[in-house]
């Protein structure tokens, strides 16, 4: 049974630098829910760049999602992020990220390497307690 933790806003960027510095060789796949453009696989079994959480200029606060190889990467740009889930499983492994948007649409980003990433690389002092929320 996965659990659902929230990461607290005021911990993104820590948790996103950490995340940028580990998860390097992960391959992901990221899906979009929106009601806008309906559900859809955006990339599949790409290695995850990183996460950046902008700080300056028009975009302040939105987040750029970052997958791909040499000379070949593929950006997501979430435009006015509202929520950051991580679904972790029974063995302590990061199943998901989820983001949710200010429209009410989700960018969910699966970790497809098994084992997948420990979720402690990522809550070391850096999120609150358990949220019960809509995981992935």
């Amino acid at each position: 049974m996965a659990n659902t933790i929230e990461i607290p806003r005021d911990n993104w960027s820590v948790c996103f630098e950490r995340l940028g510095r580990q998860a390097q060789t992960y391959p992901v796949r990221i899906e979009v829910e929106n009601r806008d453009i309906g559900d859809q696989e955006m990339v599949r079994k790409l290695p995850l760049v990183g996460i950046d959480l902008e700080t300056k200029g028009s975009e302040i606060g939105d987040l750029e999602i970052t997958v791909g190889e040499a000379g070949q990467n593929f950006m997501h740009h979430i435009e006015d992020p509202a929520r950051v889930f991580l679904s972790v499983d029974d063995s302590g492994n990061i199943d998901c990220i989820a983001i949710e948007d200010g429209d009410n649409g989700k960018t969910l980003i699966f970790f497809e390497r098994q084992p997948g990433l420990p979720a402690s690389v990522l809550l070391e002092s850096s999120v609150g307690g358990e949220q019960p929320a809509p995981g992935p």
